[in-house]
């Protein structure tokens, strides 16, 4: 949905919520949910479909955007009650004065490098890049942990390397298309459409560099948040039921991500199975997005120091796993989520 239709048909928040989820008398509480067109932000359509929320008491409208920033603009104006617009956007928000709060997650990693297809061997290791024009979408998760690995490998990238901040996934694959930059940094499903439909190649994924990196995390301005943390923790039951459907039925997830998306299904399968690309995942990975936030200050995307760890709830999403453990506590699937937490999250 465009963010014209979001502005006009937004619904009032703040809905009483202190009622059970099973308690069909009480009114939903109403969710407005952004996100990006990615297959990884896929345990919203997941949820939706299969009536999760609607089973924890959510009515929930999705809102689709076309840049980070855009939609922290639109959650930060309160037309949104979560965002999901990767981790180095609504950190630099934060750094900003924007008062939200980090309480889950959506995905681990999913960026990639996608060059001509005669180049795409020239660029295997970080060295190689050197003297190249990068072309990267500012305030996206590759970008940082692109230039957080140059600097790891000891190469400068303010003079060893030129990047070229474009505004969008589809301007770095017209400009790769172009030979305007050398290599461009997109996420999926960009890298896989561009390969399928433009003859470009992946030359390396962003995970060769840096492992298991976080990427989008779910965002609420904290106001909102704070008065309403039993409506989040069943939200946040919802996708962590979802999460178990999408790693339990991939078939019926590729449909449902690719009905939602409008993009093949080849590309949908290839991107979350086949190639795995990426991970989706609910937790809110506080270690790792420490991580990324000292990046950003290593590499000076951001400067001076911000106690960013206020800015991160952990607790909501341990009440609601230890729900969903209570109501299924011998399912492997949900006792692998709460050992990932505990391994992530102290």
């Amino acid at each position: 949905m465009k963010m014209g239709k979001l502005i006009i048909g937004v619904l009032a928040a703040g809905i009483g919520s202190a009622v059970l989820a099973n308690d069909t008398s009480a009114p939903p509480d109403q969710f407005r949910i952004g996100y990006i067109a990615e297959p990884a932000h896929g345990l919203h359509f997941v949820a939706k479909e299969k009536g999760y929320f609607k089973d924890e008491g959510i009515a929930a409208e999705l809102f689709q955007f076309s840049t980070t920033a855009e939609g922290l603009a639109a959650l930060k104006a309160r037309k949104l009650d979560v965002g999901t617009f990767g981790t180095a956007a609504p950190l630099l928000f934060i750094s900003k004065g924007a008062d939200f709060t980090i309480f889950g997650g959506m995905m681990i990693g999913g960026q990639a490098i996608i060059t001509k297809a005669e180049n795409a061997d020239k660029f295997k290791k970080l060295e190689n890049f050197k003297g190249k024009i990068i072309g990267v979408a500012r305030l996206t998760t590759g970008d940082v942990i692109f230039r957080g690995a140059l600097l790891k490998a000891g190469i400068d990238w303010r003079k060893d390397i030129k990047i070229v901040e474009l505004p969008g996934q589809g301007a770095v694959v017209e400009a790769v298309k172009k030979g305007a930059v050398d290599a461009g940094i997109v996420f999926s499903p960009h890298f896989s459409l561009a390969v399928k439909n433009s003859g470009l190649k992946v030359s390396n994924y962003i995970a060769d560099f840096s492992p298991n990196y976080t990427c989008c995390r779910l965002d609420a301005n904290t106001s909102d948040f704070n008065a309403r943390k039993d409506a989040y923790k069943r939200f946040l039951i919802a996708e962590i039921r979802a999460y178990k459907f999408y790693r339990e039925n991939p078939e019926e997830t590729v449909r449902i991500f690719t009905r939602a998306l409008k993009i093949d299904e080849d590309i949908i399968r290839a991107d979350t199975y086949t190639n795995k690309t990426f991970q989706c995942h609910p937790d809110p990975l506080k270690d790792g997005t420490l991580a990324f936030w000292k990046n950003m200050r290593a590499i000076g995307y951001i400067s001076g120091d911000y106690p960013i760890g206020q800015h991160i709830d952990t607790a909501v999403y341990r009440q609601a796993l230890d729900e969903v453990l209570k109501r299924y506590p011998d399912d492997k699937t949900y006792r692998e989520l709460d050992a990932f937490y505990k391994q992530h999250n102290q």
